[in-house]
């Protein structure tokens, strides 16, 4: 058993998602993101660059193990993670939408938050 999180990054809210698996450090994944989200500040209005900055952030030295990480794009879908909300960061309208799942995988509803009041959260927690 992990500590499994998943992250998305969309540049629009009608594109399809990169999805970031992470086995390990759910329980940090909003101060994670937060992190991940200021990182790519500079490159906010270029989502392709922003999400490469976000997910380096968040994958740091770890790039060349084989385990820990993994990422799949689109509608490809994602492991499963061990928390039942999941941040999708939309590039074009600087909010994080968190996607709230029940126990079947269903979505239930999801709730946007500014970048600012995301990032406010995370450092309040």
């Amino acid at each position: 058993m992990g500590d499994r999180a998943v992250f998305g990054f969309k540049a629009t809210k009608e594109s399809q998602p990169i999805w970031l698996y992470s086995h390990w450090g759910g329980s940090d994944q909003t101060s994670d993101l937060a992190k991940a989200i200021e990182a790519a500040a500079p490159r906010w209005n270029d989502p392709h660059y922003a999400t490469r900055i976000a997910i380096s952030q968040i994958v740091g030295d770890d790039w060349s193990g084989e385990f820990g990480y993994g990422i799949s794009a689109g509608d490809d879908g994602f492991a499963h993670p061990d928390y039942d909300t999941i941040p999708v960061v939309i590039w074009s309208e600087r909010v994080v939408v968190l996607w709230e799942y029940d126990s079947d995988e269903q979505m239930m509803r999801s709730f946007k938050m500014p970048f600012d009041l995301y990032l406010g959260m995370a450092t309040s927690a």
